[in-house]
């Protein structure tokens, strides 16, 4: 009978560090971790449950084992639970600082595995993606673990800004002798990080799922590791910070970082819905689109006629190509070109980009 997992999301408390230069996770503030708030998070958990689980697994954008985010007295009302329930093997996760021989010590009723999220396994690039730790401390969070006849289980990060040609094949070594089992996860831009801000300058830019299994291709098959191509459901999030009206006409307004991103994830990343006719609409000076009169009149022809689920409406504009799906999202939806400044050489201009984004857009898709 295989074995059947469940997984909880902590919504409660956050990641002591919140530093690393790539991740929005820890940055997003949670509800107090109270008692009262655990309880109710442990009580909807378990209440969900099928009756027979044998793998939990925990995740909360921080560290299971620092007790500011899970106190000691209800990391072992979990634990208390876990048993009840006869649950065999706990994933959870924790930063190095937090992994501690008296705390694992709670856990010798369970197989229990801790993921620790290196990253990378050499101290340089640590300190500049501001991991917060250094290899040393890792060995040593590694070994408490080994010592509490627990197992490792390790994140490694794929194409980091900075590292050089040889970093990954070092890290996975490293990994491979001091874990059970390790992860090598595709980097992908959090919304309000460092990292979003170095792509959306064009310094990084992110590996396509097909780039990154052709980078990790020489470890598909190796059974201590698993590949991660996406992490989570990527789309480009644009802080409060920098979600500034784009009004204006020229070059600026054109190939602006904001919209070329967009256009490049719309090529690399993006996929439309299948088995649908890309239908090509101009665009509006009302945003979204669909409040404009000329969107609500296409709109209701294709929904009188029975047609519009076979389409896919795609906006061509001076931002780009917008599908309809992103049509509210920034910039899409706090940009205005005011066609009577145009000159010739602007239109000019216009119709090569635009002509280019099309074809590359279809190229793609």
């Amino acid at each position: 009978m295989p074995e059947k997992e469940a997984t909880l999301i902590l919504k409660s408390g956050n990641c002591s560090w919140r530093n690393c230069i790539f991740c929005g996770y820890g940055r997003i503030a949670g509800q107090k971790p109270t008692e009262e708030n655990l309880t109710r998070e442990f009580d909807n958990f378990f209440s969900s449950l099928a009756e027979r689980v044998d793998t939990i697994k925990v995740f909360g954008s921080g560290s299971f084992l620092d007790e500011k985010q899970v106190p000691e007295n209800m990391r072992r009302n979990f634990i208390a639970r876990c048993a009840q329930r006869g649950i065999r093997n706990l994933l959870i996760e924790s930063r190095p600082e937090h992994i501690t021989e008296g705390k694992l010590s709670g856990f010798r009723s369970l197989k229990l595995t801790v993921a620790i999220g290196l990253e990378a396994a050499d101290d340089q690039i640590l300190e500049k993606i501001s991991k917060g730790f250094h290899t040393a401390d890792y060995d040593k969070a590694v070994e408490e673990i080994r010592k509490a006849g627990a197992n490792v289980r390790t994140y490694l990060l794929v194409n980091i800004p900075g590292e050089g040609e040889d970093t990954l094949e070092k890290s996975v070594e490293y990994a491979l002798k001091r874990s059970d089992s390790t992860v090598l996860i595709n980097l992908l831009p959090h919304g309000n990080t460092p990292l979003f801000r170095l792509w959306i300058n064009g310094e990084w830019n992110y590996l396509t799922k097909k780039q990154f299994m052709e980078k990790t291709e020489k470890w598909k098959n190796n059974p201590k590791i698993e590949l991660d191509p996406e992490t989570f459901k990527f789309t480009p999030q644009f802080p409060p910070e920098l979600k500034k009206p784009l009004e204006g006409v020229g070059e600026e307004y054109l190939t602006h970082p904001y919209f070329e991103v967009w256009q490049d994830y719309l090529v690399r990343w993006y996929q439309p819905p299948k088995d649908r006719t890309p239908l090509m609409l101009p665009c509006s000076r009302k945003k979204p689109y669909s409040e404009s009169e000329t969107h609500k009149k296409i709109i209701s022809v294709l929904e009188e006629t029975g047609t519009r689920k076979g389409f896919h409406e795609v906006m061509i504009s001076n931002a780009g190509l917008i599908p309809r799906e992103f049509e509210d999202k920034y910039p899409f939806n706090q940009y205005d070109w005011d066609e009577s400044l145009e000159t010739p050489e602007i239109k000019e201009r216009y119709v090569q980009v635009t002509e280019q984004r099309i074809v590359n857009y279809l190229k793609a898709h």
